[in-house]
């Protein structure tokens, strides 16, 4: 797996890649958390939760992803750095069921590196090429 930031001005931006698509997902998420906290270290695994989501295609999927755990961070203000990701394909329609696990942001414990605004659809792409699995995301802030 590899994580490689992008550098944008009112944005930024990520590349990953994986062996496998739902480590994929995973990795994502976490670069996301490491650009907003610029770590995940001293996150301790207090909480856990299901998350499903349905998608018409891999990009679509990946940005409700992402999506879905900003909005946790703004509305619950929690922070994740446990992931377990499965993706399947069932009628026409990506599927991702997942775990995550985190607590509850505590700005005596925790910083803010960057306040991210929303996944942007810019830019946002996945594919496999050669059996790897590769993301591209561009987030504003």
């Amino acid at each position: 797996m590899a994580y490689k930031p992008i550098s944008h001005t009112s944005e930024i931006g990520f590349e990953v890649s994986s062996m496998d698509l739902g480590k994929l997902f995973v990795e994502c998420a976490r670069a996301m958390f490491r650009e907003m906290l610029g770590s995940l270290y001293g996150i301790k695994i207090l909480q856990e939760k299901r998350v499903n989501l349905e998608g018409e295609d891999l990009e679509e999927l990946l940005h409700k992803w992402l999506s879905h755990l900003l909005y946790e961070f703004e509305t619950s203000k929690m922070i994740y750095r446990q992931f377990n990701v499965n993706i399947d394909f069932d009628d026409e329609k990506f599927k991702l069921t997942a775990t995550i696990g985190g607590e509850m942001f505590d700005p005596n414990k925790h910083s803010i590196k960057k306040a991210l605004k929303g996944i942007t659809r810019h830019k946002l792409h996945v594919e496999r090429e050669r059996g790897i699995w590769r993301a591209s995301v561009v987030i504003d802030v």
